[in-house]
């Protein structure tokens, strides 16, 4: 029974997640942009071929050829195979100052106010006010005011004020206030304010909020809020609240066995479905609500799950655990190895109650406690059944009507009334 419980608990619930988990991406320390002074890679509409360059290709392979045969005739019975790819050595880019402008443009360093590029732009190290380009804005390392484009924008380290673009905003190392985008953000480490977009991604996030569609850090997560339709972080995770539709934490989702040690640290989980590895905080409030592991103060939500639970109360139409230390309240309550505390509901089951059971039918292997309702039974009997049917494998009487109760039997044993 405990088994099918909690299968039928984890298909809802990674049905749930199945759509937007489909969009993670593995952990990947490429995150496509380049140091500065890296070698520059060869991109159709940052570094076309320009005519001199594709006559001097044409040059070049003829002249290999005769270098390895010596003569025409050589030449002609030993074809040389063309090096299509080969691209001829730019000039090194140069340093320039104060103000820089051009269709594309390379730098190695920049030192002044700002550059404008109607393209796109690479700029090895810049230090200024800020940095525009219009398709793609590159840099190696990007300490200014701002970052800006209308496409895309790429700082192996930024420190400064923001990335700022329509279309994305990628950054090793992040070092401001904020990225700023509709399309997508990325940084593998983030320091700042504030991560927003239509997809926000860092390996760890250091910062105030991420603000998004879809949230997701790799490692940890350190903020005040992360907020958006589905928000995820996979290690542990310090916040005041994760608020959305769908709210996830851990490594592994809905894995009872597993070696993830991670967890939250929050006031809440606030959504429509809530998953934690471990929760340390006050409360998990949604339609579902489950982690492997609740200390805290309340669960509520239609259904609500925890391996092992301590707190004040799992509030819901459904309540499941293994282990429970607190109040179950709800249509069904379910402990199917040990409760300690109260379950009040229609419906309560406990393999071992330690406390009070209070509901329509309340059952349990072994009662140490009481039990109130319409119909009550234990296998094992150490305290007192009320209801208008009592039922105690154990007891001075198996089956008893109102009253019955049962002791160690060392002691005495007092029949039904």
């Amino acid at each position: 029974m405990r088994k099918t419980a909690f299968l039928v608990l984890n298909v809802v619930g990674l049905l749930a997640l199945a759509a937007p988990a489909a969009a993670e991406k593995p952990k990947d320390d490429d995150i496509g942009t380049r140091p500065a002074g890296a070698p520059v890679m060869v991109e159709g509409a940052l570094q076309g071929d320009t005519n001199q360059q594709q006559v001097q290709r044409q040059q070049i392979v003829p002249d290999r050829a005769q270098d390895a045969c010596g003569t025409p005739d050589c030449r002609a019975q030993n074809p040389q195979p063309v090096d299509r790819d080969l691209v001829v050595a730019e000039d090194p880019p140069k340093n320039w100052y104060v103000l820089d402008a051009g269709l594309r443009t390379h730098r190695d360093t920049f030192i002044g106010v700002a550059t404008l590029s109607a393209a796109q732009s690479r700029t090895e190290r810049f230090y200024g006010a800020a940095s525009l380009a219009l398709i793609r804005n590159d840099a190696g390392s990007h300490f200014g005011v701002a970052q800006l484009a209308l496409g895309r924008n790429l700082s192996d380290e930024l420190g400064g004020v923001a990335q700022v673009s329509l279309g994305e905003n990628r950054a090793r190392y992040f070092y401001g206030v904020g990225q700023i985008t509709l399309g997508h953000n990325r940084s593998q480490e983030f320091y700042g304010a504030l991560q927003f977009a239509g997809y926000n991604r860092a390996e760890s996030f250091t910062g105030l909020m991420q603000l998004g569609g879809y949230n997701l850090t790799d490692d940890s997560f350190v903020g005040a809020l992360q907020v958006g339709g589905f928000n995820r972080a996979e290690g542990d995770m310090v916040t005041l609240a994760q608020i959305g539709v769908f709210n996830a934490q851990g490594k592994e989702l809905y894995e009872e066995h597993n070696s993830d040690d991670s967890a939250v640290w929050t006031l809440a989980q606030l959504g429509l479905h809530n998953y934690a590895n471990a929760f340390r905080g006050i409360a998990q409030v949604g339609f579902i609500s489950a982690t492997m592991d609740f200390s805290g103060v309340v669960q509520a939500g239609a259904f609500s799950g925890a391996k092992t639970f301590r707190g004040l109360a799992q509030i819901g139409a459904a309540n499941l655990s293994e282990k429970s230390y607190g109040g179950q309240i709800g249509g069904a309550n379910l402990a199917f190895e040990k409760h300690v505390g109260a379950q009040i509901g229609g419906g309560n089951y406990a393999e071992e109650m330690n406390g009070v059971q209070l509901g329509i039918a309340n059952i349990t292997d072994e009662a140490n406690g009481v039990q109130i309702g319409v119909f009550n039974h234990a296998k094992k009997l150490r305290g007192l059944q009320i209801g208008l049917l009592n039922h105690a494998e154990d007891g001075v009487l198996e089956w008893s009507p109102i009253l019955n109760m049962g002791f160690d039997e060392s002691g005495t044993q007092m029949g039904s009334l």
